[in-house]
């Protein structure tokens, strides 16, 4: 079964709280008929099957905890918070059948982002090694892109592949204020990368107005 996963961490600048998990557990009910379990990584109470973290990581850094051993098992599509379905994903995930590690790339800045994960088989080797070291040397060490925080660490210790390998780039899209003028049929999940600009803070994007409930 596919375990479909989330992660939140109380504080933080953006102000994430158990109601974005909600909604994004009903769109992910909504948008995926294949068998799985929907699981938050959190450090409080959440609508769903949640696994504690653990105490010590900051921010970004605690997505690192996917990857202890033994607490997760089969095929995972990790999503972060912010990320809007907003079509069915059936055809998705079966186009990820198969592949070992899978990652979204922010094109633009050859960031290759943790915001979007697929991974089969046990990867628990990332949790060994992010933790053989204490958090300031892995802070120093992938401090600025395209090697930033938690994800330079998966992308530089996975033999993975990129989504758009496998699916259309048009399913992907980075939401922009200008917006209102594409053609935003053909996308599958809305995806974020600015503090300022989020669900929360762009009510007048048109696919967040359909589908961020």
């Amino acid at each position: 079964m596919l375990n479909v996963v989330c992660l939140l961490r109380q504080g933080g600048k953006v102000g994430y709280d158990a109601s974005w998990v909600k909604k994004l557990q009903h769109s992910v009910h909504r948008n995926l008929t294949l068998p799985h379990r929907f699981i938050c990584f959190s450090d409080c109470e959440v609508p769903c099957e949640r696994i504690e973290l653990l105490p010590g990581d900051h921010g970004f850094w605690s997505k690192m905890q996917l990857f202890r051993p033994g607490v997760l098992s089969g095929p995972t599509l990790f999503l972060d918070l912010d990320t809007v379905i907003c079509s069915n994903l059936d055809s998705m995930v079966s186009q990820l059948q198969g592949q070992k590690f899978v990652m979204w790339v922010e094109a633009d800045k050859n960031i290759h982002s943790s915001a979007l994960m697929y991974w089969e088989e046990d990867h628990s080797y990332l949790w060994t090694l992010y933790q053989s070291q204490p958090l300031l040397y892995w802070q120093a060490l992938y401090s600025r892109p395209p090697l930033y925080g938690d994800q330079a660490i998966i992308s530089e210790n996975t033999n993975h592949t990129i989504l758009t390998d496998h699916c259309p780039t048009s399913w992907f899209h980075i939401a922009s204020r200008n917006d209102e003028h594409l053609d935003l049929s053909a996308v599958k999940m809305l995806m974020f990368r600015k503090v300022s600009q989020k669900p929360s803070t762009m009510g007048h994007h048109p696919l967040v107005q359909q589908h961020w409930i």
